[in-house]
C-alpha cells in the first residue's frame, strides 16, 4: 500500500464563530487548512482523478461550509471540518485540520485536531 499525505494550508473565509455578541453580530475573518491520508497506489498506477481524492473540489466544499457555519467554539468548527473531510471519500484514512480566527484586537488562537476512520 502506498498513502499520500495532501495538505491544502492557508484558506480564508469570514463565518461566524465565537460566544461573545461582538462575534456573533458580524462575520469574523477566518483561516483553515487540513491534510489528509489516503492509499494512492491505484490513483498513482493509473495517473487518474478517479482514483485519487480531488483536494480541489474538497477545499471549494469546506470552504461554503464554513462560510455559512455559525460555531460557539473553534473546537467545534475545526471537528465538523475533519468529519466532513472524512465524509468525502472513503479513501480518506486519517485526517487533519486546523483553524485559527484572525482578529487584530485578540491573540492569534489556533485549534489543530487529528482524526481517523
Amino acid at each position: 500500500m502506498v498513502r499520500a499525505w495532501i495538505s491544502v494550508n492557508n484558506i480564508l473565509c469570514e463565518t461566524i464563530i465565537g460566544i461573545y455578541p461582538d462575534e456573533l453580530s458580524a462575520p469574523q475573518k477566518a483561516e483553515f487548512g487540513f491534510s489528509f491520508e489516503y492509499d494512492s497506489q491505484k490513483a498513482i498506477a493509473t495517473d487518474s482523478i478517479e482514483n485519487a481524492v480531488d483536494y480541489a473540489v474538497l477545499t471549494e466544499e469546506l470552504k461554503a461550509f464554513v462560510s455559512n457555519s455559525k460555531f460557539s467554539l473553534l473546537e467545534t468548527l475545526t471537528a465538523e471540518i475533519a468529519k466532513k473531510i472524512l465524509a468525502f471519500s472513503q479513501k480518506i484514512i486519517t485526517a487533519k485540520v486546523y483553524c485559527v480566527k484572525l482578529n487584530d484586537l485578540k491573540p492569534k488562537v489556533e485549534i489543530e485536531l487529528k482524526v481517523e476512520s
